[in-house]
C-alpha cells in the first residue's frame, strides 16, 4: 500500500478516535448502576430543577425501586437533571448529584423546573412560528448577545464565525421585538437572539411567573410518602448505587494516549525512517 495512503488511514483512525472522546463528553450520563441497566429507559432532560418537597425537603434514593436513602436536599436549592426514569406507577425519577459527588434518584413531584426556554415554548409555544432566517446586518466578527428566553435575565455574548446568523423558529413579543430562538451554536444550545438589536445587551427583562406549585404529601409507591410497597424493579439491589468517575476518566487517558501514539507512530513512519 502506498506510503501516503498508509498515513491517510492513520490520521483518519486518530480523527475518529478524537470524536468518540469528545461526543462522550457532550452528555453527561451517570456512573450509577440503576442507569447503566435502565439507560434505554431514561429520558434525557438536561435541565435545572428547585427542590420542592413537602415539609420542606425531599429525600434522595438509591433506585427508583429502593427504599434507601443517599440523602435529604432542602427546599429552594437547585440541581442539574440530565435524565429522568418512569417507573410501572408512571411515577417520574431524576438523577441528582450534589457537590461531594454523592447522587441517586428523586420524585420529580419534588422537583420544578428553573424558568428556561423549554419553559418559555410551553407558555408561548402558539405564539412561536416555524419560520426560519438570517439575522439581518450580521456578520463574520461581529459580537452579538444570546439570551436563554426572549428578555431573559442571563445572556452572554456570540463572537460570528460565518459570514451570517441563522435562526430556526421565530416569536415576536408584546412590544413588537421580533426574536430567532437558535438550537445549537459553538457549544451554546437552543437559545435566542433579537433579530432587531442582535448587538443590544440591555434590552428590557420580560416578566416571568416565578410560583411554584404545592407538593403533594403523597406519591404511590415512594417508600415514606405512601402507603404502597415501592416498585421492584428487577436488577435492582439495596446498595450503593453511585460509582466514581475515575473509570471514565481512565477510559479517556487511554483513549488519548493511544491517540497520540497512533499520530507519532504516523509521523515517525512518514518522516523519520530513510527512504
Amino acid at each position: 500500500m502506498n506510503r501516503r495512503i498508509q498515513i491517510t488511514l492513520l490520521v483518519l483512525l486518530c480523527m475518529i478516535i478524537q470524536a468518540s472522546v469528545v461526543r462522550a463528553d457532550l452528555i453527561f450520563e451517570p456512573q450509577d448502576s440503576f442507569y447503566e441497566k435502565h439507560k434505554d429507559a431514561c429520558e434525557y432532560v438536561n435541565r435545572v430543577y428547585v427542590v420542592n418537597g413537602y415539609g420542606g425537603e425531599t429525600d434522595v434514593y438509591d433506585s427508583p425501586g429502593s427504599a434507601e436513602k443517599v440523602m435529604t436536599i432542602q427546599n429552594r436549592e437547585t440541581y442539574y437533571i440530565s435524565f429522568v426514569y418512569t417507573d410501572k406507577k408512571n411515577v417520574k425519577w431524576g438523577f441528582v448529584e450534589d457537590s461531594q459527588k454523592n447522587g441517586g434518584w428523586v420524585p420529580m413531584d419534588y422537583m420544578y423546573p428553573v424558568y428556561d426556554s423549554q419553559s418559555f415554548y410551553e407558555e408561548y409555544k402558539e405564539k412561536i412560528t416555524s419560520k426560519g432566517g438570517v439575522v439581518p446586518n450580521v456578520t463574520k466578527g461581529d459580537v452579538i448577545y444570546g439570551w436563554k428566553y426572549p428578555g431573559s435575565e442571563t445572556k452572554f455574548k456570540i463572537e460570528i464565525m460565518e459570514d451570517s446568523f441563522d435562526y430556526g423558529s421565530e416569536f415576536t413579543d408584546e412590544e413588537g421585538m421580533h426574536w430567532g430562538n437558535v438550537g445549537y451554536y459553538m457549544g451554546n444550545k437552543d437559545f435566542w437572539v433579537c433579530i432587531d438589536e442582535p448587538e443590544n445587551p440591555d434590552l428590557p427583562v420580560r416578566e416571568i411567573n416565578r410560583d411554584i406549585a404545592e407538593a403533594p404529601e403523597t406519591i404511590p409507591g415512594v417508600a415514606e410518602t405512601s402507603s404502597e410497597a415501592p416498585e421492584t424493579i428487577p436488577g435492582v439491589h439495596e446498595t450503593s448505587s453511585v460509582k466514581s468517575k475515575a473509570g471514565n476518566i481512565r477510559l479517556v487517558a487511554v483513549l488519548v494516549g493511544l491517540t497520540a501514539a497512533v499520530t507519532g507512530f504516523a509521523v515517525w513512519k512518514f518522516y523519520g525512517k530513510p527512504r
